[in-house]
């Protein structure tokens, strides 16, 4: 990706897609696709339940690939944000049961409503917070690093420095450490 080759319309497509804009990018189809279930269109409401489910994947993955950058290779840091944001999608699905049900009861389309008005206070504040904290329209990695060096931290990285228990030898395995160890013997 080079920006000086792409023109205005896609680089600011780029910059809309990648991390950390791309959960921006689909926190807005949440709006969308909420308020289109409210539609009295037929078509309209079937589309958007069916691309609801779509959206729902595609949070799920991308969501776990900003945990992935923001551990920076610490595997307990990923599986800390992992167990958060799964957690926290299981309280948010309890809590949306029991609240689309009941507010179901007072119109069958509150509960479209409802959440359709919550994502976009959350798609707001999500993309709020990035334009604060990084910008927009530069690579999340360069924009993170450049923030550590304004805010006089360094960013460590364990993706090169440690080996995950799967690469690690056994007991009894041979390497060419234990090789040459011998041969010094």
């Amino acid at each position: 990706y080079d920006p000086d080759e792409l023109g205005c319309f896609r680089r600011f497509l780029h910059n809309l897609t990648s991390e950390p804009y791309n959960l921006t990018f689909i926190l807005f189809t949440w709006v969308l696709f909420n308020f289109g279930m409210t539609s009295p269109i037929l078509a309209l409401a079937i589309v958007a339940q069916i691309l609801m489910g779509t959206t729902y994947v595609y949070t799920m993955k991308w969501t776990t690939d900003m945990n992935l950058f923001y551990s920076m290779g610490d595997p307990m840091v990923f599986l800390n944000l992992q167990v958060l944001c799964r957690n926290a999608d299981a309280v948010g699905g309890g809590i949306g049961g029991v609240l689309g049900a009941f507010l179901y009861s007072l119109n069958p389309l509150a509960p479209f409503f409802f959440t359709g008005a919550l994502a976009c206070v959350i798609f707001v504040v999500y993309t709020a917070g990035f334009c604060a904290r990084l910008g927009f329209g530069e690579d999340i990695e360069m924009a993170e690093e450049k923030r550590s060096c304004r805010l006089g931290k360094k960013r460590v990285s364990l993706w090169a420095t440690t080996k995950s228990q799967s690469q690690l030898p056994g007991k009894n395995e041979i390497t060419t450490e234990t090789v040459a160890n011998e041969a010094l013997k």
